[in-house]
């Protein structure tokens, strides 16, 4: 694989940051204004590009019959960029664009199949300051539809890792995964999201993923978007929507990935190992390839 890594360190999640933008050369989709910054693309591969956000922005909304809120911020702006040193990733952040606030989604590394672009367009539609709710909502977008070689999944199910990270020991409580960057691994230097713990990052994105792939399964779709509605109101209201605390929730979840742990012990044998000996970089290790087809 030509890219030098799927983890996305330093250049992860999203932070509600004005930020100045420099005008480029675009091309408008129905949804979309797509930017190119590289200087390198050609107009097929920019044309080429858009066509896959306009249908990624596509899929997200019918999935969740959601609206591109164009009438409320203005189409979402998505600026194609070079890797940053050596890292594929997306993030979404705040900006304006000619006075108005306005939703964007920075692409590093299109030179491949973009990394984690499904993710960060579905927090341009459903934006949250809730780090938790906007995961567990944005990463089963990526499983579903998007890239496997993403993070947190680097090739693997968001499951396998979770059955993994609870095999070493390094299981971190729903509870603990608060609403900001802290409670992640992650800080925030000069208004940009930093990794400082790379692998509770990791733990952190795999099982927020991984509970809201369970949340959709178990609760629907319906539940999903009036729990991160309400949430706009009031702090996470677990038992508002779903009828369990967030512990009842969180059991139940456990008790379904304890029950696929025999179908997948040979992938979590694998992750152990990886995570036994490089924590930190478990995720971006090119050894951590599936075993056998994807399953989406």
């Amino acid at each position: 694989m030509a890219q030098k890594s799927v983890f996305w360190g330093i250049w992860g999640g999203l932070f509600l940051l004005l930020m100045p933008i420099n005008v480029g050369y675009a091309i408008e989709t129905p949804h979309l204004s797509i930017h190119e910054l590289t200087g390198r693309l050609s107009p097929d591969r920019v044309q080429g590009l858009a066509h896959s956000a306009e249908e990624a922005l596509k899929q997200i909304l019918e999935f969740w019959s959601a609206g591109p809120r164009v009438s409320d911020f203005g189409k979402i702006r998505v600026e194609l960029d070079k890797p940053r040193a050596g890292i594929y990733a997306s993030v979404f952040v705040w900006g304006k664009v000619e006075g108005r606030k306005t939703r964007i989604v920075k692409i590093f590394g299109v030179d491949e199949k973009p990394q984690m672009m499904f993710h960060k367009l579905t927090h341009a539609v459903f934006p949250n300051n809730d780090k938790l709710i906007r995961n567990m909502m944005g990463i089963p977008m990526e499983v579903k539809f998007g890239n496997p070689l993403t993070f947190p999944m680097c090739g693997h199910k968001n499951d396998t890792w979770v059955l993994a990270m609870r095999k070493v020991k390094s299981y971190i409580p729903l509870e603990e995964l608060g609403p900001d960057h802290e409670q992640w691994g992650m800080s925030t230097r000069e208004g940009l999201p930093v990794v400082v713990d790379g692998a509770r990052q990791h733990r952190a994105y795999a099982e927020s993923g991984s509970l809201g792939m369970y949340l959709l399964n178990t609760h629907g779709i319906e539940k999903i978007k009036t729990f991160n509605r309400l949430s706009h109101q009031k702090e996470r209201p677990w038992a508002e929507v779903f009828g369990l605390p967030l512990g009842g929730l969180e059991k139940g979840w456990v008790e379904s990935l304890d029950s696929i742990q025999k179908a997948e012990e040979k992938n979590i044998s694998a992750l152990t190992e990886l995570l036994k000996s490089n924590p930190e970089g478990a995720c971006s290790r090119p050894s951590a390839k599936p075993s056998g087809p994807r399953k989406k």
